[in-house]
């Protein structure tokens, strides 16, 4: 097991937000508590994959709903404690480690590190989708047919709500409306299992790695050197070498009144100047077009960096004028299976094309 410390705290939200691919959200209040936590000497613990025990039972804490709002209701892990001291009574099990459903989200790293860290629970370095993505079902429990449920949910008010449907999409369904009742935020724990499933199943060393594509941004120097750094540190990895797929200026923002697409223009500059750029997203960035032709798409990530800042930024942060370079990274295998493709594919966000991975799209660059 490895120890994480407050030196991680930065990083893990670079990297999330690295591989939010525009969506996910990050939270300053989570951060600035766990940084309070660590400076006190509390330890919290990674457990890699390999370190689980196959016949002890585990359990995932996350938070789901509004980003914007998970700040406002200032949450402690007194919520997601809640949630598994319920779902324990549930079960009938208690649970040896936490581990997270989505590495994209700077929340969904800090939440559930913020709630093993009071409940004295190591964390385990992997995760259920290796990006953001929107809705519960789109998660390696879900392509494997693991059950989520038994699923306990702590709404924005505090009502603790429980849920056992088989059927993921009606999960999905049924915690959205709870949380859009209770506040626009929930403090969920389910997707219990033992740990042989656990290790079959998860995407290993996500929260590692986000660690370490983070502090790629830490003191970058140049964007030279952070493509460099990027390319070195997601090419030895279970992901892809990054690729740079486009640099210029926020033209606009819009969307498509009929449709949940919104949009982003970039105007080309450097060697992409005379070009346009455009990317469509509901929440996460799922398809671009350079010159109206496909560039990228969903499961792959498509990942916008602040060329001023140089730091990795969320859709809600952009703004016309802004330089911003695009990244593009292959997604994990295990996302670009035909199981997977029928839930976080390009169609399953009511685009009609097949999924066109990037290695095929740059042949000659990868």
């Amino acid at each position: 097991m490895r120890v994480i410390d407050k030196d991680w705290i930065q990083p893990l939200l670079f990297g999330s937000i690295f591989l939010g691919s525009g969506g996910g959200g990050d939270s300053r209040i989570l951060s600035l508590l766990l940084k309070e936590l660590l400076a006190r000497k509390q330890t919290i613990y990674l457990m890699g994959l390999e370190e689980l025990d196959s016949d002890k039972p585990y359990a995932a804490v996350g938070m789901m709903g509004s980003a914007e709002l998970t700040d406002e209701h200032f949450p402690t892990g007194l919520e997601g404690i809640n949630a598994v001291e319920r779902l324990k009574l549930l079960t009938g099990k208690a649970f040896h480690a936490l581990v997270t459903v989505e590495c994209g989200a700077g929340i969904n790293i800090l939440y559930p590190l913020l709630v093993a860290s009071r409940m004295g629970l190591p964390l385990i370095d992997a995760d259920a989708m290796g990006r953001a993505f929107p809705e519960l079902q789109m998660t390696t429990f879900h392509f494997a047919q693991f059950p989520i449920t038994p699923l306990v949910l702590v709404d924005g008010r505090g009502h603790s709500h429980e849920f056992f449907e088989d059927d993921s999409f009606l999960l999905e369904l049924n915690t959205r409306r709870v949380v859009g009742e209770g506040g626009g935020v929930g403090f969920f724990t389910g997707f219990s299992n033992k740990g042989s499933v656990l290790k079959r199943i998860l995407i290993p060393r996500t929260i590692s790695f986000a660690a370490e594509l983070g502090r790629v941004f830490v003191n970058p120097g140049s964007y030279s050197k952070l493509l460099e750094d990027l390319i070195a540190v997601t090419k030895n990895s279970l992901y892809g070498s990054a690729i740079e797929l486009f640099t210029g200026s926020i033209k606009e923002r819009g969307k498509v009144e009929a449709l949940k697409w919104r949009t982003v223009t970039i105007r080309g500059s450097g060697s992409f100047v005379n070009e346009e750029f455009k990317i469509l997203m509901q929440n996460e960035n799922l398809i671009a077009y350079r010159q109206d032709r496909v560039a990228a798409m969903v499961p792959d990530l498509i990942s916008l960096i602040d060329l001023e800042t140089l730091k990795p930024v969320h859709n809600n942060d952009v703004f016309p004028g802004m330089e911003v370079a695009v990244i593009g990274t292959p997604a994990p295998l295990v996302l670009k299976t035909k199981k997977a493709l029928n839930v976080v594919g390009p169609q399953c966000f009511g685009y009609k094309s097949a999924y066109e991975p990037l290695e095929m799209l740059y042949f000659s660059y990868f």
